[in-house]
């Protein structure tokens, strides 16, 4: 009497996801090194850092207005435009956004983006905005709208619940006409599709973006590490962290 197979249980369906396989066990890879480090993050952006120059990709220039240790993962000194200490004592952010330019201007791509609407943006790494340097981070991005430059800037600001930021930056599209996207400090994937929106804004000669990394002064007891929420997101969406990675 022929035997019969049991029947295999159907695969689960693998999710959808905006954020490429490959960026996503680069991410893995680079959280995985700062997990590694002893020091602590320096300003809360480094996640946000590490998803917006894998957005980029290699040929926009990464200026570093602080340690940025996210993007110093992801880019290991390839296209980095570090600006010098003496040249932005008191305006870090003023001083990064002229880097940004020259590193555009002597790349050429600039001047390609006049008539390529696909322009090639750079990325500033902004770091922690200090309160009392509003006049350094206003006259920054006043000028980048002003000529429409297709720079994201990265900055964290530090969130206490139940009241406002330290530094609203919600003016900044009704004054300047910079769109600003907001995420969680530590979620990478959010970060990374929020980034491809405002790329997609400054190669398309729109003008600067602000993404804003919010950081809470103390995580909640608890609180999912941002490499354990992205490892989580990856197994549910059926892609999940090699060994060598994790």
């Amino acid at each position: 009497m022929p035997t019969t197979k049991p029947a295999r249980a159907p695969k689960a369906a693998k999710r959808f996801s905006l954020v490429p396989a490959d960026a996503q066990y680069e991410m893995v890879r680079a959280l995985s090194m700062l997990k590694s480090s002893r020091t602590r993050l320096a300003s809360g952006s480094e996640v946000a850092e590490v998803a917006v120059c894998l957005a980029a990709g290699e040929p926009s220039p990464i200026v570093l207005a602080c340690a940025a240790r996210g993007a110093r993962c992801v880019r290991h000194g390839s296209k980095l435009v570090e600006v010098k200490a003496s040249a932005a004592k008191g305006r870090r952010l003023a001083a990064a956004t002229l880097a940004a330019m020259d590193a555009l201007l002597h790349a050429a791509l600039l001047e390609a983006a006049l008539a390529d609407p696909q322009a090639t943006p750079a990325v500033v790494c902004a770091g922690q905005l200090d309160p009392d340097a509003q006049q350094d981070y206003r006259a920054a991005f006043r000028f980048a709208a002003r000529h429409k430059l297709p720079i994201l800037y990265i900055v964290a600001n530090r969130l206490t619940p139940g009241q406002s930021p330290q530094l609203d930056l919600r003016t900044l599209y009704p004054e300047f006409g910079i769109p600003l996207f907001s995420v969680d400090a530590n979620d990478a994937i959010a970060a990374y599709r929020v980034a491809t929106e405002a790329l997609h804004n400054a190669r398309h000669l729109r003008g600067p973006c602000v993404i804003e990394a919010l950081v809470l002064p103390q995580p909640p007891s608890g609180a999912a590490s941002p490499l354990e929420l992205l490892t989580t997101y990856m197994e549910l969406h059926g892609n999940a962290p090699r060994a060598e990675l994790a």
